[in-house]
């Protein structure tokens, strides 16, 4: 991998060749639609400068994992053949003169665009993932597009438009993830996250936390959000904090939250009723206004 990120470092791309896909997802066993979409030279040399800026910056790597944490200038490594990646690159490596769109209706509903980076049989696979829609009015983090003659073009005024930075590259055997929420949104990236889960239930510390462990596995499910919260969970650790369980149930019996507990066993009796509510309490996402006395459920905290 650290031959691969000095080879992308080393790069040429202002004498290479852009080429822009949309993708769209599919139900298919292809898992991706993708079309391409020609551009202007003007385009392509914003292109270029956009990807030169996000290489400089990028100085170190390290290698991902559930819980790793990337900086301005890192990014986190991994083998993309264990991602969607390989999926969305047989489609992106077809002739694009076959699947071209040609106005601007070919856009909508697209979940992110790929510039491939062409030059001596070497390719610069950018990915960015859409944020609803090309979004228009941001001029400082965007370019705005439009649709002419059959290929796309840089404009000032409003129409489509591309971010100027990219959420992941690949370049020969490694993905380097420079965003690490938009590289796991596109490419619907969960592995590492099931995996920790299931090792997360076999934990004593936090199995032994529950009289059963079945309403939380199936609240959790196969879906990443809930799947991300429980790394989250297990990065925090709270539950390893002395006299979790009397904590907790002190505070859930007076403020009226309705967690069930085996008084017997110290354990939490969890249900479907109210595995909502200790997902937030593990979270550390359930606060009290220190003004008004209100509970609330908050998406995120920080400690100040």
């Amino acid at each position: 991998m650290s031959v691969d990120f000095q080879s992308l470092k080393n790069f040429d791309f202002d004498s290479s060749n852009p080429f822009l896909w949309i993708f769209k997802d599919s139900t298919t066993a292809s898992k991706f639609r993708t079309f391409y979409v020609q551009t202007e030279k003007e385009l392509n040399t914003k292109l270029k400068e956009f990807v030169k800026n996000e290489i400089d910056r990028i100085t170190e790597h390290s290698p991902y994992t559930y819980i790793s944490q990337n900086n301005e200038n890192s990014c986190l490594t991994l083998d993309p053949s264990s991602t969607d990646f390989n999926s969305l690159k047989v489609l992106v490596d077809r002739l694009e003169s076959e699947h071209r769109i040609s106005d601007s209706k070919g856009l909508k509903g697209a979940k992110g665009y790929l510039v491939k980076f062409t030059l001596n049989g070497q390719t610069v696979y950018a990915v960015k993932r859409s944020t609803s829609s090309w979004k228009t009015s941001y001029p400082k983090k965007y370019i705005n597009m439009i649709f002419s003659n059959g290929e796309l073009s840089a404009v000032e005024n409003n129409s489509f438009s591309i971010e100027k930075s990219f959420d992941f590259y690949v370049f020969g055997n490694t993905a380097f993830i420079a965003n690490k929420r938009g590289f796991e949104s596109a490419m619907k990236y969960r592995e590492e996250y099931v995996q920790a889960f299931s090792q997360l239930q076999q934990s004593p510390s936090f199995s032994g936390l529950f009289s059963d462990l079945s309403p939380i596995v199936e609240h959790v499910g196969s879906n990443s959000i809930q799947l991300r919260r429980m790394a989250v969970i297990e990065e925090k650790g709270i539950y390893n904090r002395p006299n979790f369980i009397q904590t907790l149930q002190r505070v859930s019996n007076s403020r009226g939250w309705g967690i069930n507990f085996d008084h017997a066993n110290n354990t939490i009796v969890p249900c479907s009723q109210t595995v909502k509510v200790i997902m937030q309490v593990l979270l550390d996402h359930r606060l009290m206004s220190e003004i008004t006395d209100n509970i609330y459920d908050v998406p995120d905290a920080k400690e100040i």
